[in-house]
C-alpha cells in the first residue's frame, strides 16, 4: 500500500479527484432512476450546489487517517484579526476551528498530526514564523490528544437519514433553500455515491497517460482504501447545515458492546472513537437541531442503559460557531507534500547527474 501513496502518477491523479477535477453529476442516470426530466434533475442539483446543501463530488482521502494518526483537540486563545484567520483557513493540520468562548480560551481546533512530536514542533513553528501570537501574548493553548487509528464508525452519510426523519423541525428549509421530496431523492444518491462520475479522459489528457492507465491506478487506490468511492458531502463534512455539533466524551462502565450497537445504528452519530482518557472510554460525534434534542436524546440513552453510562463531557458547536471545517484541503496539503519531496529528490540526482553540488 506504502508504494501506492509513494508513486508520482498516482498522486498526481489524487491531487485531481481528491479536488473534485475530473468528477461531476451523472444527470442521465439520476434522470434514469428517479424517471425525471434531465433539464427538471438539473436544476435541483444546481440549487443543491448554489444554496451549499451539499459541495460537489469529490473522491475522499481516505489515507489522512494514516498519515496523520494523531488527532488533537485545543482550545485555543487566539486574536481576532485576518492574519489568524488566514493562518487557520490555510495551514495544512488544521481540519476544523470553531469560534467559542471557554473560560480563557476563545477558539476550538481540531488538527491532524503525525505524531506529538510533530505537533510540538508545528506549534513551535507557527509562533516563530510570525502567524500566531508569542505564547507570552496569549494564554497557552489546552489540548487533547487522541487517535485516528480507534475509529469504531465512520459514516458521515448516515447524516442524511436524520434530515430526512426531522424535516418537520425545519419545514424542509436548509440554508433557506426548501427541500421538496425530489430534492430529497437527489440529495440522499449523492450522499451515497450514486449519480456520480469520473471522467477518465478528461484526467487522462491533463496528465498526458492513457485513459486505462488512469482506470486502473484509480481503482487500485479504491482496493487499498487509499480513497473511498467519489460521493458528495455536506460542507461541514460531520455536521449537517444549521444543526449543532456535538463532539462527547463518555464514560461506559458496562455493557460496552450494546451501547456501541446501538451507536451504530443511530444516524445522529456518524462518528465513533475508543478513547482512553480519564474515566472517559469513548468519543462521539453526533448532530442535532436543537440543544433541547441532544439533552433529550442523551436521557433517553440513561434511561434504556440504566447504570451503565457514566461520566459525560459535551462541548456544543452552534452553526454560529463555526469557522472553518475542510477536510478536502487537509488531504490535498498531504498530497502536495509527497509530490514535493519526489520533485526534491528528482532534482538532486539531475544536478549530481550534471556533476553540480547540492551544498549551500
Amino acid at each position: 500500500m506504502d508504494e501506492l501513496i509513494a508513486d508520482e502518477l498516482n498522486l498526481k491523479i489524487l491531487q485531481h479527484i481528491c479536488s473534485g477535477d475530473g468528477l461531476s453529476v451523472n444527470i442521465s442516470e439520476l434522470s434514469h432512476t428517479l424517471r425525471k426530466h434531465r433539464n427538471t434533475i438539473r436544476d435541483r442539483v444546481d440549487d443543491l450546489f448554489s444554496h451549499e446543501i451539499i459541495n460537489k463530488p469529490v473522491y475522499p482521502f481516505f489515507w489522512l487517517y494514516t498519515e496523520y494518526p494523531l488527532m488533537v483537540i485545543a482550545r485555543a486563545d487566539l486574536p481576532r484579526d485576518e492574519l489568524t484567520n488566514k493562518f487557520i483557513e490555510e495551514d495544512p493540520h488544521i481540519f476544523a476551528a470553531f469560534f467559542k468562548k471557554d473560560e480563557e480560551y476563545n477558539t476550538l481546533l481540531i488538527e491532524y498530526h503525525k505524531d506529538i512530536y510533530s505537533h510540538l514542533i508545528w506549534r513551535d513553528a507557527v509562533t516563530k514564523e510570525g502567524k500566531l501570537p508569542p505564547r507570552e501574548n496569549r494564554y497557552p493553548s489546552d489540548a487533547l490528544f487522541f487517535s485516528n487509528k480507534t475509529f469504531i464508525k465512520y459514516h458521515p452519510e448516515h447524516l442524511i437519514d436524520v434530515l430526512e426523519r426531522e424535516k418537520k423541525k425545519h419545514n424542509s428549509i436548509i440554508n433557506g433553500y426548501k427541500l421538496d421530496d425530489l430534492s430529497f431523492d437527489i440529495l440522499k444518491k449523492l450522499i451515497h455515491g450514486e449519480g456520480i462520475r469520473t471522467n477518465e479522459h478528461h484526467l487522462s489528457v491533463g496528465l498526458g497517460v492513457h485513459r486505462k492507465t488512469i482506470e486502473r491506478r484509480i481503482k487500485d487506490l479504491c482496493d487499498a482504501r487509499i480513497i473511498l468511492r467519489p460521493v458528495c458531502r455536506f460542507p461541514r463534512f460531520m455536521v449537517l447545515p444549521d444543526y449543532t455539533l456535538v463532539i462527547s466524551l463518555i464514560e461506559i462502565k458496562k455493557h460496552s458492546d450494546a451501547i456501541i450497537k446501538a451507536w451504530q445504528n443511530d444516524p445522529n452519530v456518524p462518528f465513533i472513537l475508543r478513547v482512553s482518557m480519564g474515566r472517559y472510554t469513548h468519543m462521539i460525534y453526533s448532530n442535532f437541531y436543537r440543544i433541547r434534542d441532544h439533552l433529550e436524546w442523551e436521557e433517553e440513552y440513561n434511561q434504556r442503559f440504566l447504570d451503565c453510562i457514566g461520566a459525560i463531557k459535551n462541548i456544543y458547536l452552534s452553526p454560529s460557531m463555526m469557522f472553518s471545517i475542510n477536510q478536502q484541503y487537509v488531504s490535498l496539503g498531504i498530497i502536495e507534500k509527497r509530490l514535493n519531496k519526489i520533485r526534491g529528490k528528482k532534482l538532486v540526482v539531475s544536478m549530481k547527474s550534471r556533476g553540480e553540488t547540492t551544498d549551500m
